[in-house]
């Protein structure tokens, strides 16, 4: 049967954890599923492992993929396509229409978003080639593979300020704050950052400098060099494309953060959308 013939009870878009954990507990509610899981570099492509999930600590999130759909197929209603949606509309005969990248075309009862969001990277050379390894977005998921090492706490937001700094003892007593003009520091959290005996720099990071992704340091426009080995950096985050259209073609609301809006049940404001 072509794709453009298929009828199902339930689409998952996304075939990351939220995903395949909706496509497991569909499959043994024995609803008729299929999950949409796009050939694309995934979010957590630069991961050296996933950390902190009892039973699955150190595994790399592909092997942790292939395990998961070993136990949802073993029930016979869930089935994988890999392709990218690229659109959503809603459909003649009720539920939704969903549009791949391959041409193809899926009805779908009710649509499931597990497609998450993306990271948008700062323009800097070399930022790319530490990610996931010395430049780290969460000290829970990678801190102790950088531990013992000096650390940049890059803040995205002024609370950052507050939370990281006496956080990250727990890996390393060499720490630096590298606030960007972005980000106001306040009074109290510089009097705070000096009790800690945790030096601060104000400026941008305007060149990263690295070999083969291990970190040496940063410079900023200031002009000063600041020798680190890792970074602590939480990049802004974006939409995928196909929210950014939905929001455009069936009106589909966000909330005042940029995610997009539900309520209690994880109903979004369209019709059937999830």
């Amino acid at each position: 049967m072509g794709a453009a013939e298929k009828h199902v009870a339930v689409a998952v878009v996304g075939g990351g954890p939220a995903g395949l954990q909706a496509a497991l507990v569909l499959a043994r509610t024995r609803m008729d599923v299929v999950v949409f899981d796009a050939p694309s570099p995934p979010r957590n492509a630069a991961s050296h492992g996933v950390h902190n999930l009892v039973g699955l600590d150190d595994m790399l999130p592909a092997e942790i993929r292939e395990r998961a759909w070993e136990q949802i197929e073993r029930y016979g209603a869930a089935r994988l396509m890999e392709h990218e949606v690229v659109d959503i509309a809603r459909a003649d005969s009720g539920g939704l229409t969903l549009h791949t990248d391959a041409g193809g075309t899926i009805k779908a009862r009710e649509v499931l978003l597990a497609c998450g969001y993306r990271d948008r990277h700062p323009d800097i050379d070399g930022f790319g080639e530490c990610w996931g390894g010395t430049i780290i977005p969460c000290p829970f998921c990678d801190g102790y593979e950088n531990r013992d090492r000096a650390w940049g706490i890059v803040p995205s937001m002024k609370e950052e300020i507050d939370v990281f700094p006496p956080m990250v003892r727990n890996w390393t007593e060499r720490r630096v704050v590298i606030a960007q003009r972005s980000v106001e520091v306040t009074g109290a959290q510089r009097a705070a950052l000096a009790d800690l005996g945790v030096p601060l720099f104000v400026g941008d990071v305007r060149e990263i400098q690295q070999r083969d992704g291990s970190l040496r340091g940063v410079v900023l426009d200031t002009g000063q060099r600041i020798a680190v080995e890792t970074l602590l950096w939480t990049p802004d985050e974006e939409p995928t494309p196909l929210v950014t259209r939905l929001v455009a073609s069936l009106g589909l609301a966000l909330d005042e953060h940029g995610h997009v809006a539900v309520d209690d049940s994880q109903r979004t404001n369209v019709d059937r959308l999830w």
